[in-house]
């Protein structure tokens, strides 16, 4: 009998929200950053609308990524800004303790209970990337991200790609660009933890240069609608 598939739903970078514990700390520092530093401008519309089209939990960042990015792992050397590295330990524990593990635990306790439940689980991790870096242009208007090697992502990527091409044929698409998908993040972690007919992570790279904010719940839509089609064409990859 085929399951149906849970979804589950993340912004690791949706806020710019600063903790009032920790201006001070940021003060100087914020003014010199570029909104993309400071947060994913426009992904956490998508992702409230995507989450409620899919009937998901949503998980948002609810705080910049200045203060600790959700999105690393715990050793990863840009886990915190420049000033908030230069505080003593016990500070930056203090955070890690406040912020990070409660969110990581949060959203591992929703997939976990969700297998438990015997549903195979596909999270979903919204983000955006600047259209250039290093002076160097990124070409993709929106990138799948995903695990080559995990034999679920594989087969479920292809058909969903081509059904965002053809819904969207202005728009850019192509599998684990800008990044790789097995580069550190959320999701790459999860997939260490979990099984692998469970659990099928992907991360949505959105270009900064579309309208995100503005567009929010047409992108939410084709996420969704492409998704769900891919998923009806294709039952037996879950």
């Amino acid at each position: 009998m085929r399951r149906e598939p849970a979804f589950v739903v993340s912004c690791e970078h949706a806020s710019a929200r600063v903790p009032a514990t920790w201006r001070a700390v940021l003060r100087d520092y914020l003014p010199l950053c570029d909104e993309h530093e400071v947060r994913d401008p426009g992904i956490g519309e998508i992702g409230r609308e995507l989450a409620g089209l899919l009937e998901a939990p949503y998980f948002p960042g609810t705080f910049t990524r200045l203060l600790v990015d959700l999105n690393r792992s715990i050793n990863h050397p840009e886990l915190f800004s420049p000033p908030v590295r230069e505080l003593p330990a016990r500070a930056r524990t203090d955070i890690l303790c406040e912020y990070y593990h409660p969110y990581r635990h949060r959203v591992r306790q929703e997939i976990e209970n969700l297998v438990a439940a015997d549903r195979p689980v596909i999270h979903l991790s919204i983000h955006s990337f600047t259209p250039e870096l290093h002076g160097r242009k990124r070409r993709n208007d929106f990138g799948l991200l995903f695990d080559p090697w995990r034999k679920g992502e594989d087969e479920l990527a292809e058909p969903w790609l081509h059904l965002l091409r053809r819904r969207a044929p202005d728009l850019i698409c192509t599998p684990n660009e800008p990044y790789t998908g097995t580069s550190d993040g959320h999701v790459p972690v999860l997939r260490r933890y979990l099984r692998r007919a469970s659990y099928l992570g992907y991360e949505l790279e959105f270009n900064q240069k579309l309208p995100l904010s503005r567009n929010a719940p047409a992108y939410a839509r084709w996420i969704q609608r492409t998704l769900r089609a891919a998923l009806a064409s294709h039952p037996a990859r879950l």
